[in-house]
């Protein structure tokens, strides 16, 4: 196959920049390169607001997994009219492995006269610029780089995002402090900025000390333990889990805020995985790659009526330590709740996943 200098190539678009476009007609083809989960939805929210706009995501939008799509499918959709849609996008997550030589070959085949019914968006974590699809691409389509590019921006991002997503003062020294316990995956900054909103309660300002007490101190891995305590109803590991909580002086309000985005995150995934496959489930949901071996076990042990029972223990526990005085008492009788041989918590039906 052909092949031209990478040199020539058009460059990659930034997520964000792309994100704020406003094209004026869709395009038959999109790129979005990257692994980052948040930088990728950022990337593949914009392309569907781009390509079908309002319309039901059920009636314009076909998606796939690289690994089980097939060529003729996709071509055969791209030139399908959608129904009750102006447009449909065919979208295709993972798909270094589905663009074989064979497939780019029909794929440019296809780039030479696209349909005006259909758009195909390709997720990847790489792009060889020296394809010749790469060219084609970049003549007809866009490529989105879906990365970090300047690394050293994402402390003052940050503190932006702790400002829109809870009204919480992210200080500089916390915002490094992140960084650098967790690295520059924006999904697990996020997850962690929720967590720390929820942990500071009515505290305006998100400091060294909360990112020390909450992250550094591997507090994250403690809810996991602790989640499969409740899932395994083992209610004295549960308990004394949260005497290590107790002893590190965790008070009631800060232990739930914990707790709960967790929790709101499985439940969110137990729902998704009633639609579309686990993997693509935690995806949408934003689970950070680190943490999807735990989530998965976590959602193969409990029913969705499970988590949903338990969210709402931890919505009343939260209630309940703002009217009470006394923090050991409301944070046992949650935990009592959540792990007791009462609860039942253990989901028999629960999702099967492989191990």
């Amino acid at each position: 196959m052909a092949r031209r200098s990478p040199s020539q190539e058009k460059p990659a678009q930034r997520v964000g920049e792309f994100s704020k476009q406003k094209a004026a007609e869709p395009l038959p083809v999109y790129v979005l390169r990257g692994t980052d989960p948040y930088l990728l939805d950022l990337g593949r929210q914009a392309v569907r607001r781009q390509v079908i706009g309002d319309a039901d995501p059920g009636m314009a939008m076909m998606e796939a997994l690289g690994s089980e799509a097939v060529i003729a499918d996709i071509l055969d959709a791209l030139r399908t009219p959608p129904f009750l849609a102006p447009r449909r996008l065919v979208l295709i997550r993972e798909a270094d492995e589905f663009l074989d030589e064979h497939t780019r070959e029909l794929l440019l085949k296809y780039l030479e006269a696209p349909a005006a019914s259909g758009s195909l968006c390709l997720e990847v974590a790489t792009w060889n610029p020296s394809f010749t699809l790469s060219k084609r691409v970049g003549e007809v389509g866009v490529v989105v780089a879906c990365e970090t590019s300047e690394p050293g921006r994402i402390p003052v991002w940050l503190q932006s995002q702790a400002k829109e997503r809870g009204g919480k003062k992210l200080t500089a020294a916390a915002a490094q402090m992140l960084v650098e316990y967790l690295g520059t995956e924006f999904a697990s900054l996020l997850h962690a900025l929720d967590m720390l909103a929820l942990y500071t309660g009515p505290e305006p300002v998100i400091d060294t000390p909360a990112v020390d007490a909450l992250v550094a101190r591997g507090h994250h891995e403690r809810v996991w333990d602790l989640c499969d305590a409740v899932a395994a109803r083992n209610l004295s590991r549960a308990l004394e889990l949260l005497e290590a909580f107790w002893t590190e002086g965790m008070v009631a309000p800060q232990f739930i805020g914990i707790l709960r985005p967790t929790f709101r995150q499985l439940l969110r995934v137990r729902a998704l995985a009633r639609r579309v496959s686990l993997d693509d489930a935690m995806a949408r949901a934003g689970v950070p790659y680190p943490a999807r071996d735990r989530v998965r076990r976590a959602v193969g042990a409990f029913t969705e009526a499970n988590l949903a029972d338990a969210y709402q223990a931890l919505v009343d526990a939260d209630l309940e330590a703002k009217t009470t005085p006394n923090d050991r008492l409301a944070m046992e009788t949650l935990i009592h709740r959540l792990a007791g041989p009462e609860a039942a918590r253990l989901g028999r039906t629960g999702l099967e996943v492989s191990a």
